[in-house]
């Protein structure tokens, strides 16, 4: 994620660099001069997003014994799950994938550098929460896992429980107020903050097992979000385009903390989940 914020604020600020130094060099045709005059704007966004989770963990979760009616049935040859009897969660780490959203812009005048901005979206993208565990047979011995590294058989003293979200799709309901710096020739900065509430579309029941349990990390599909961004708008011939960035953090803590969840492995160790995105 820091990666990424750090490419993107680069290249803003390397976009803009270029543009300044090149309108010094030439004689700049200045577009759409009344643009910013007009009370009503209508267009629509593209955008690349990360999402991804910010878990707060429990003290000493690491040391907490659970039994093995807490672990997900094994579906592969890696160890038999008959010989487990305990097991401990090591770590817990949030990871993500790459998505798109793609949405409307209404935007409102509301003074001679202010806007007001709301922007229906529809977000995909893919997170994922990463459980390492340390397993024990009724002797207390480390049930070793058997992986394969480079074509050869390998026996290590964890196991990997992945609690994906495949394409997950959040309709989301932005509004900001947008702050407008003066032109310069073609190019405008701004910033921008505000509210975005958000709706999880997903089915509660593609998150339950054959056997009555959680399948993967338990979590309520509405959320409300605190934004902050900034970016720069571009006034071509015809029409302003604009790049921004933009960053995300969940208010509400959106996991379930029903008997069920809470006495599972995905949930167990958490005490709060927040969701966070970059766009």
């Amino acid at each position: 994620m820091k990666k990424v914020v750090s490419l993107a604020l680069t290249f803003l600020i390397a976009f803009i660099l270029t543009s300044e130094v090149q309108a010094q060099h030439r004689q700049k045709v200045i577009y759409l001069q009344n643009y910013n005059n007009v009370p009503y704007h209508f267009g629509f966004l593209l955008g690349v997003n990360f999402m991804d989770y910010s878990l707060h963990l429990k003290e000493n979760y690491q040391n907490q014994i659970h039994p093995s009616n807490e672990f997900p049935d094994g579906n592969d040859d890696s160890f038999h799950g008959d010989d487990l009897d305990h097991f401990q969660i090591l770590n817990v780490e949030s990871q993500s994938k790459p998505g798109f959203s793609v949405g409307v812009i209404g935007d409102r005048r509301l003074g001679e550098y202010f806007n007001f901005r709301f922007s229906p979206t529809l977000s995909l993208s893919s997170k994922y929460v990463t459980y390492t565990n340390r397993l024990y047979d009724q002797n207390g011995e480390i049930i070793k896992i058997k992986s394969y590294l480079d074509g050869n058989v390998v026996y290590k003293d964890y196991k990997e429980i992945v609690s994906d979200d495949q394409l997950a799709t959040f309709l989301e309901f932005p509004l900001h107020i947008k702050y407008r710096s003066k032109r310069y020739n073609n190019i405008g900065a701004y910033l921008l903050a505000g509210v975005n509430p958000k709706l999880y579309l997903a089915s509660r029941k593609t998150k339950i097992d054959s056997g009555g349990h959680p399948a993967l990390l338990q979590t309520n599909r509405g959320d409300i979000a605190l934004e902050i961004g900034a970016g720069f708008d571009i006034y071509n011939q015809w029409f302003k385009m604009g790049m921004e960035i933009k960053f995300s953090y969940g208010m509400i803590n959106v996991m379930k903390d029903d008997v069920i969840s809470m006495g599972y492995i995905y949930n167990s160790p958490l005490n709060e989940v927040r969701n966070k995105q970059l766009q």
